[in-house]
């Protein structure tokens, strides 16, 4: 270990007990946030599903194939863990929907670390 005055321990130590602080603060009051907005949505009767911009009573979509495996005609939606005939290759070469793949090049390109 490099040498370090007693100060910048000291200092080092004091930041590591502020951002452990910080941490537990910021947890609480998230905390208090989710139960006001629970709290809210019970007193105004608003569901998950409207909260999601869904209609009242309406069922969650369900994920559509969005890959198919032209072997065994397989498909996977694009959530979850990917099945082995996917992993580790160009999905864009799975996709369903051509013009997606379209998108999805134009999307690298402009984000490439996946954002």
């Amino acid at each position: 270990m490099a040498y370090q005055s007693f100060e910048i321990a000291q200092l080092r130590a004091r930041q590591e007990a502020l951002d452990k602080q910080l941490a537990e603060v910021k947890e609480r009051e998230t905390r208090l946030v989710l139960i006001e907005i629970v709290q809210k949505m019970r007193e105004y009767g608003i569901s998950l599903n409207e909260l999601m911009g869904r209609k009242p009573g309406s069922q969650p979509d369900e994920p559509s194939a969005k890959y198919r495996d032209p072997v065994s005609g397989s498909t996977w939606s694009g959530r979850g863990r990917a099945p082995a005939w996917i992993a580790g290759k160009d999905r864009n070469e799975f996709l369903v929907d051509k013009h997606a793949a379209a998108r999805a090049m134009v999307q690298a390109a402009l984000f490439p670390d996946g954002h």
